[in-house]
């Protein structure tokens, strides 16, 4: 047995034992509904669409916001998941898993960073992935107090040490995508543009 895959089997079997000696939490909040999140900025114009119950049975979100945004030509989508306290049964669920099963292929994934102005460094993962003859860029990671999170396992130990430390675990998974209409680089510099513009209002809404 490999060193990573030790290393994986503790950092599962710790998270399973949380889960049932830490099974409650401190429910923390937004700042703000998702709701009053602009539809309108800096020349970004989006609509509000709203998942059906047998999607949000399997999120089991706190709150939710998937927007559509357009700016001229441009169209990105943006999806936040908030889970106020995580629990079994109501936890983040990874990209990884739901692309797929929603029909859609990963061509390549790789992991990146961004300085936003107002924030700081962001790590993300950005993956392109096909269905059909489609294909799309998506950029993601997920958001607990200070850190932003790219791997699986990476979250699960923030879960327990925020709870240890904070009596916390809340969390966040925030999602960017854009088609792939004439090449993945115009995508990605598309959605970097709009990672600009919009994630700045995110510290008005999402708890510290």
């Amino acid at each position: 047995m490999n060193k990573r895959l030790l290393i994986v089997s503790a950092v599962v079997l710790i998270f399973a034992l949380y889960i049932k000696v830490f099974p409650f939490h401190e429910v923390v909040p937004l700042k703000k509904p998702f709701g009053e999140f602009p539809l309108q900025w800096k020349g970004w114009t989006g609509k509000t669409y709203y998942f059906d119950e047998a999607v949000l049975d399997k999120l089991r979100v706190s709150e939710y916001t998937s927007r559509e945004y357009k700016k001229g030509d441009n169209i990105i989508n943006l999806y936040i998941g908030y889970y106020a306290a995580q629990k079994e049964g109501a936890q983040i669920h990874s990209p990884k898993h739901c692309l797929p099963g929603g029909g859609w292929f990963r061509l390549s994934e790789k992991t990146r960073s961004l300085n936003i102005e107002g924030i700081g460094k962001i790590d993300f993962t950005e993956a392109i992935y096909q269905k059909g003859t489609e294909r799309e860029v998506f950029i993601y990671w997920y958001k607990m107090k200070d850190a932003f999170i790219t791997n699986d396992y990476v979250l699960k130990l923030h879960m327990i040490l925020n709870s240890l430390r904070y009596g916390r675990n809340d969390a966040a998974f925030i999602r960017f995508s854009s088609p792939v209409n004439k090449n993945t680089e115009d995508a990605v510099y598309i959605i970097e543009d709009a990672m600009n513009d919009l994630l700045p209002l995110l510290k008005e809404y999402l708890p510290e």
